[in-house]
């Protein structure tokens, strides 16, 4: 499984902030909110499939990067530290 980092900028009605939170928790991959509009999450295929998730949801005027990462530093993140550096190594 790889890591990847997810943030977006919502510019419409559709979908919601709670949506989207509801969206990536559903998808039931390990995740977490690393800062209020950016996440975490192991994934277990290519950043491609995983682009296709979060685009199905975003409207065409949305903005988001996805970001296949392997090496992290990090400081007061919304989630506790352990729960991160934990899953991070966790590499498969």
């Amino acid at each position: 499984m790889a890591n990847f980092i997810f943030t977006y900028d919502l510019n419409g009605t559709l979908p919601s902030h709670k949506a989207m939170d509801d969206h990536i928790i559903g998808l039931g991959f390990p995740c977490g909110r690393i800062l209020e509009t950016v996440w975490y999450i192991k994934y277990p295929g290519t950043l491609e499939s995983l682009t296709a998730l979060f685009t199905s949801i975003l409207s065409p005027n949305d903005r988001y990067v996805l970001v296949d990462a392997n090496r992290m530093s990090f400081n007061n993140l919304l989630i506790k530290h352990a729960d991160i550096t934990q899953t991070w190594a966790r590499m498969g």
